[in-house]
């Protein structure tokens, strides 16, 4: 008993010790349940929204809770979950004070490992972090922190870790990223200073832990390589090609790109370098490659105003992609995937695509409340069409889900057209704020022709003077004002696997800041 006892404690203890800078995320469904680590006591915050016994978590109803381990009489926490969150864009709950940046989502046995940066620093991007998000449904998202800076494999400690890739290669599990000099980051000392040094470490499983740290480096100079927001593409014949941002060359921060080919896990076969920006248009930052039968796509964060010619024109607020045979060979370009242009406050977007079970998606981040770093992960469906070629696409409110269910609340904040409002994050999760006249454009609804009212939920709701509600263009009711309230006529039933742009209008006598809009029957 004394061994076995002792056993148990050296588990507990070892977990708390590797967890003390992270916590899991799980967003779960009703029923749905998690296993923690054996030989650790555990208690919910809120037993009605998950309940766990032993080691087992079961969602019971939809809110928040938080997860404590107790070891020695020292209680922490270990898990933070979120029950029934709507599937929607962007994609974490917002009680997560989550700002995952720059995506790269690899499908590894029917499960997608996306790989992340982590915006967690005051005025500035990212932090010390790197996170993975999983999900096999890409509904419901399971959160954890891989790596930090501070861990003792770094060589520098508590620095700045900028734009990751990850995946898997016989049978390893790699981290690929950019570690910030040994120097102290300020807002004086801006995000594009160069000397960026590349980096990979290794691990038997995909959150952890990752040892083995090396500095990427060239076959013949030796010389470590300079860059920023590196993406490495697993060949069909077993190779690895790796594409990345350089400032060699460039007029703005690190707007050269390069493609080679990997000799190794952390050498590069300089002979095969090979600049892109010739046949690219607009090009920022944010490479990333993949492949989809015989045609490679490189997908790349673009210029907004034009080709990039110094700091002051410095806008990458679209998603751009090209296409080759020969990813060493001749690239075509060809046009924008999706622009964040028209969103207030969205000063960035970066991305690339994944398919899962036969169907693509595009990963990105756009900022969440019009704060311009703090940038959250968003996912949209992505088509092409019959000739390989990727169909535009617009952002939506409603993600994955193509629209929502009229029956949940909706968040306004998540509004992606329209004009005449600013996002904030004032109030529980932020609103929108309007001084006098807007329209607020929330893409999708799946109305089923049965809705009655609508209610606007905020602060100042009764300076509202007049309100309308259009689908489609259609208006489905109007009124006076004098509160949020809307009493709705001719609302579309939506045709299978169909739904309908919600556009709001509302004109104010003042400022009024509103937050969620609601049906009812």
């Amino acid at each position: 008993m004394k061994v076995h006892f002792l056993v148990i404690m050296l588990i507990a203890c070892a977990y708390c010790s590797a967890q003390k800078d992270t916590r899991e995320y799980y967003m779960m469904n009703q029923g749905d349940s998690r296993e923690l680590p054996v030989g650790v006591s555990y208690v919910s915050s809120d037993e009605k929204v998950a309940s766990v016994k032993g080691n087992k978590i079961k969602a019971l109803s939809n809110g928040d809770c938080v997860i404590y381990a107790t070891v020695n009489g020292e209680r922490s926490e270990v898990a933070q979950i979120t029950v029934g969150w709507p599937v929607q864009n962007p994609v974490l709950p917002y009680s997560w004070n989550m700002f995952l940046t720059d995506p790269e989502p690899h499908c590894v046995n029917g499960e997608v490992l996306t790989y992340t940066g982590w915006d967690a620093l005051e005025g500035l991007y990212c932090s010390n972090k790197y996170m993975l998000a999983r999900s096999r449904d890409m509904k419901r998202w399971d959160v954890r922190q891989i790596l930090s800076s501070t861990e003792d494999v770094m060589p520098y400690h508590d620095r700045v870790l900028w734009d990751c890739d990850g995946g898997v290669y016989n049978g390893k599990y790699y981290v690929y990223g950019f570690h910030e000099p040994d120097w102290n980051i300020t807002p004086e000392t801006p995000n594009g200073s160069i000397n960026h040094a590349m980096f990979v470490l290794e691990s038997d499983k995909p959150d952890g832990q990752y040892r083995n740290f090396h500095w990427l480096r060239g076959d013949k100079s030796g010389e470590k390589i300079d860059g920023i927001s590196a993406q490495i593409l697993n060949d069909d014949d077993g190779s690895r090609i790796i594409v990345y941002s350089s400032y060699i060359g460039s007029v703005c921060y690190y707007n050269a790109i390069f493609i080679a080919r990997l000799k190794d896990d952390s050498t590069i076969i300089e002979s095969t370098m090979k600049p892109l920006l010739p046949y690219l248009k607009f090009y920022c930052e944010g490479p990333s490659l993949r492949k989809r039968g015989d045609t490679y796509y490189l997908f790349y964060a673009a210029n907004a105003d034009g080709e990039v010619t110094s700091p002051d024109n410095w806008k990458p607020n679209h998603i751009d992609y090209a296409t080759a045979k020969d990813p060493f060979g001749e690239w075509t370009y060809r046009g924008t995937i999706i622009s964040i242009q028209e969103l207030a406050g969205n000063l960035c977007i970066q991305g690339t695509a994944e398919p899962i079970d036969n169907q693509w998606y595009l990963y990105y981040h756009r900022v969440l409340n019009g704060v311009w770093n703090k940038r959250a992960l968003c996912i949209e469906k992505m088509f092409f069409d019959d000739n390989g070629l990727i169909k535009p696409m617009v952002p939506t409110s409603s993600g994955v889900s193509e629209g929502f269910d009229p029956s949940e609340t909706i968040p306004l904040n998540t509004a992606v057209s329209g004009k005449g409002y600013d996002y904030s994050p004032e109030g529980k999760y932020g609103c929108l704020k309007v001084a006098s006249e807007a329209e607020i454009g929330i893409r999708y609804v799946k109305f089923t022709g049965k809705e009655k009212k609508l209610t606007l939920t905020g602060a100042g709701l009764e300076k509202i003077v007049s309100l309308k509600a259009l689908a489609d263009g259609e208006i489905i009711g109007e009124s006076k004002g004098g509160s949020g309230d809307l009493v709705l006529s001719k609302v579309p039933k939506a045709p299978k696997g169909k739904a309908a742009e919600l556009t709001i209008v509302v004109k104010t006598s003042a400022e009024v800041k509103l937050e969620t809009v609601k049906f009812s029957r």
